[in-house]
């Protein structure tokens, strides 16, 4: 039975080293990331394009996979948002509400962690990449999209492989609508518009 017990252990003991190896502190020290996210834009200022444009309340969710290297996470999301706007010009008012998807490569790094490395300051940076459906969006019409958040962030580790995380910052969304003229013979047109934004997010994650 001694012996036994012995080779049992003399077997599971790299395991073991390994499977603690992966920790650091109260953190994953590396490992493949999940994360689910939701957000929403706080502030808007729309520039470009014709007349004046007002951007409410815009939530966004989205999830994202990557891997975790110590303080560093990287990896690739992929992004929805629902967004109801209104614009005016002269005496004419529309409407309208539109959906956005877009792939986001992202990047964060831990920059001050606690004694037990459970809460952390971190600072993220994130580029989307996308297109837009909805209402205003007609026949023959393509819009492409790019984006930027960066921003400082607060994220609690509940479990070594689980952890809460806030994140408020700047957003830059810029469109180029393109516009056929289908038979008319006429070249297509393009506008242009950019919208800065105050953004607050919420972030859970899993490290495996």
């Amino acid at each position: 039975m001694k012996n036994l017990v012995l080779v049992l252990a003399l077997v599971l003991a790299p395991a073991v080293v390994r499977a603690q190896g992966r920790f650091d502190g109260g953190q994953a020290d590396h490992g493949v990331v999940a994360e689910a996210r939701l957000g929403s834009e706080l502030i808007s200022l729309a520039t470009g394009g014709t007349g004046s444009s007002v951007t409410f309340a815009g939530v966004s969710g989205g999830v994202f996979g990557g891997y975790k290297i110590k303080r560093i996470i990287f990896g690739l999301g992929f992004d929805v948002t629902r967004v109801a706007s209104g614009s005016s010009t002269g005496n004419v008012s529309t409407s309208s509400a539109n959906t956005s998807i877009a792939f986001v490569p992202g990047l964060s790094v831990a920059i001050v962690r606690s004694a037990d490395k459970r809460v952390e300051l971190f600072g993220e940076f994130d580029m989307g990449f996308g297109t837009t459906v909805g209402d205003a969006v007609a026949t023959g019409e393509s819009i492409f999209r790019f984006s930027y958040d960066v921003g400082p962030g607060v994220r609690y580790w509940v479990h070594p492989q689980f952890a809460f995380g806030a994140l408020a910052g700047v957003n830059g969304a810029f469109t180029w609508d393109t516009r056929s003229n289908g038979g008319t013979g006429m070249p297509s047109t393009t506008a242009s518009t950019g919208v800065t934004s105050i953004f607050a997010q919420l972030q859970f994650m899993g490290v495996f």
